[in-house]
């Protein structure tokens, strides 16, 4: 069943558009090129079948033989009338869980999908695929602190320049010598948008020659201009490592962790050549290669109460120095308290 609705899939993506079109038989010759085992009798057959759904705008031009196929020219989308709870339930997620991710021309020209598929599940008999949605999500972690919300018309001019590959301008906020400022930039590059934790970055170049790349989050921008020269891009970006900070080498990681703490108990893991061995005190000697990186500081040092660094030595040292500094402040706190 997986291969025939990928071979249909293929199908559909070489049938072009109106007024252009192509016959079963050239069609069923590209599948084969690709790897499929049809013949002439299937392929027109699924192209019958498809055209019958009315799901995906295709047109037949039976004037001549052979017939001739493409996708109607009007053609924008979906059949409304014919969307299954499949289909809600997809659009349903993707209006509540990935809707960041997306322009707002796309969101735009979707919402008669998604006010369909609230209808459909809202509709559903026995109510099992709205009960599958209402109990099923993938949230982000909450934290303890709350960001400015960006303003939504800033949003969305981003996203306009980085669909159309358009240079922006605008005021960045800087800090300098402890004050702050909003200085001009022109032109900008967007070379990418990346959403964590609630904070919205975006990735971007200056000018025509700047090398370097810098990542800042949205509500720190203004008077956002949207420019009608084209975006300079380089081909080595890589959204995954927007806003992060540069790893050091590999470093072969050991610590001893308590029975209790978060990483045992979730049963997780550092790297694929990760070992555990259980001490004799009943504590867990975990052993990993990783990259050092303030993100690992960062998730051992929420980890202290329970887990040691025992190895790299280097490592183990940064630890030592912030439980120093941090038991020296709470000491004079304590001693300026009772005085």
């Amino acid at each position: 069943m997986q291969t025939n609705i990928q071979r249909q899939i293929t199908l559909l993506e070489h049938i072009p558009r109106e007024p252009f079109r192509i016959t079963a038989n050239e069609l069923t010759d590209k599948l084969l090129e690709r790897g499929y085992e049809v013949g002439l009798r299937t392929v027109q057959r699924e192209l019958k079948s498809m055209h019958d759904m009315g799901l995906f705008g295709m047109v037949m031009d039976d004037r001549c033989k052979p017939f001739g196929w493409s996708i109607a020219k009007c053609w924008r989308g979906l059949n409304l009338t014919l969307m299954d709870h499949h289909m809600a339930l997809a659009f349903y997620t993707l209006k509540h869980s990935a809707n960041q991710l997306m322009p707002a021309s796309t969101l735009k020209q979707l919402t008669p999908y998604f006010d369909r598929a609230d209808e459909v599940l809202s509709k559903d008999a026995n109510k099992p695929w709205l009960y599958w949605a209402c109990r099923v999500a993938q949230l982000p972690q909450p934290l303890p602190i709350s960001y400015r919300t960006p303003d939504s018309k800033a949003l969305e001019t981003v996203q306009k320049a980085l669909l159309e590959n358009r240079q922006i301008a605008c005021q960045i906020q800087r800090v300098i010598k402890g004050q702050r400022y909003w200085i001009d930039y022109r032109p900008i590059n967007l070379e990418g948008i990346k959403i964590e934790d609630g904070v919205v970055l975006l990735a971007f170049t200056l000018g025509r020659e700047h090398p370097r790349r810098y990542a800042k989050p949205l509500n720190q921008m203004r008077n956002i201009e949207l420019l009608d020269t084209k975006a300079i891009t380089r081909n080595d970006f890589d959204i995954n490592r927007v806003g992060n900070a540069p790893a050091s080498a590999s470093i072969v990681l050991e610590l001893v962790c308590d029975p209790a703490a978060n990483f045992i108990m979730r049963d997780a893991k550092f790297s694929d050549d990760q070992t555990i061995e259980r001490l004799a005190d009943g504590r867990y000697l975990v052993k990993a290669t990783v990259m050092d990186s303030a993100r690992l500081r960062e998730y051992l040092w929420g980890m202290a109460d329970s887990v040691e660094v025992i190895a790299p030595l280097k490592l183990r040292a940064h630890f030592m120095r912030l439980a120093s500094k941090i038991t020296n402040k709470y000491q004079i706190a304590a001693t300026e308290s009772v005085a």
